[in-house]
């Protein structure tokens, strides 16, 4: 193995917007699927886990109105 030393790279964010089927928030994300609607977010935790569960068109609709329902909407589904 040989370690190679350079110039320092910064990877640029890459800039998510929403649209029909997609509601993104800051380490989360909402999105329609055939089945239905999906919300995945990131734990936190120090293993870097992602939870992901299916939620209700009405809350989709809540999340694309006002972002900050985030936290009801995980702590009522057990998060």
């Amino acid at each position: 193995m040989k370690l190679v030393f350079g110039d320092k790279v910064v990877p640029k964010p890459v800039r998510r917007e929403n649209d029909d089927d997609n509601v993104w928030g800051p380490a989360w994300h909402a999105s329609r699927t055939a089945d239905g609607y999906i919300l995945e977010y990131a734990t936190g935790d120090m293993a870097g886990n992602d939870r992901r569960f299916a939620i209700s068109a009405e809350e989709f609709a809540r999340l694309r109105a006002d972002p900050a329902q985030f936290d009801s909407i995980i702590h009522s589904h057990g998060g």
